[in-house]
């Protein structure tokens, strides 16, 4: 009898142990692309209650959107939308589209390399394709998007690193894509200082009504000159965009000083979800 008891608690742990929920984090989807003459993978992740409801959303569209970034910003993006942590921001749909070829995507002009100060930064097969990236996403995938979810009418960009250039290259030419701009330690070392001048000797870009946009800057003077300039130019950029173009324009940026370009992503995440998504109306002016 006391072997069979053993047995039986031993048989019921080991059915408790085995009674597992499996939880989907989203979708991962394709779309063929003319455009760019190329399959493009993205993921998507729905709110809590999507499913159950009718409301529509906002969009995170999100760069460099391998499953990490993705899984990352949406768990941010959900808690902070529950009540559990005071459902501080409006709740959203998020889209990350995973690279196939960053450097030719996300820079905006042509480089064989990549120099500053006479050093050679990066050398590069492919370069200079922002542009045929940018229409892939204003009409291939955003049409896509809206036609499959119930998306509203905010869209929100994020993009680091050459992500941000590409972000920034955006706002310089067709900001009308999206409503919100999260951009974080943008490569504003690109191609001599590209965003400062090219906005200042090109017409200045009009947008169909108010773009919020939010800057994260890191501390990367353990790089020396490289590091500071990237900074610098890319806090000028910033600057500019809030002084000359504050009728369309409404610009935040943020230094993070304990933060390098490595790290400084989750806390530029958690900040400017926090502004562009904040429970309140967007955009009503």
């Amino acid at each position: 009898m006391k072997h069979l008891l053993m047995f039986s608690a031993l048989l019921l742990l080991s059915i408790k142990a085995f009674a597992v929920e499996t939880v989907s984090a989203g979708y991962k989807a394709s779309l063929k692309s003319a455009v760019l003459a190329e399959e493009r993978d993205y993921y998507v992740s729905l709110p809590p209650g999507y499913d159950a409801s009718e409301d529509t959303y906002p969009v995170v569209y999100v760069l460099d959107g391998d499953v990490h970034r993705w899984r990352a910003i949406s768990g941010i993006i959900e808690g902070l939308s529950t009540e559990t942590l005071d459902n501080q921001i409006n709740q959203a749909i998020v889209v990350a589209i995973p690279n196939t070829d960053r450097d030719r995507d996300l820079t905006p002009t042509r480089l064989a390399q990549w120099t500053f100060e006479g050093k050679v930064l990066q050398t590069f097969q492919t370069s200079g394709g922002a542009d045929s990236f940018q229409a892939f996403l204003n009409n291939e995938l955003i049409p896509h998007i809206e036609a499959e979810y119930r998306a509203s009418e905010q869209r929100i960009l994020v993009g680091e690193s050459f992500g941000g250039l590409f972000a920034s290259f955006t706002l310089l030419t067709k900001p009308q894509m999206f409503t919100d701009y999260l951009i974080i330690d943008p490569a504003a070392l690109w191609d001599n200082n590209y965003l400062n001048k090219r906005f200042q000797t090109t017409d200045k870009p009009v947008a169909q009504s108010k773009v919020t946009i939010y800057f994260a800057f890191a501390n990367n003077a353990h790089l020396g000159n490289i590091g500071m300039t990237n900074r610098k130019w890319g806090e000028e950029f910033a600057s500019a965009l809030h002084s000359e173009m504050s009728g369309n324009y409404i610009v935040t940026q943020q230094y993070f000083e304990d933060e390098s370009h490595g790290t400084v992503a989750l806390p530029g995440w958690y900040r400017g979800l926090k502004l562009l998504l904040s429970a309140r109306t967007p955009h009503d002016t």
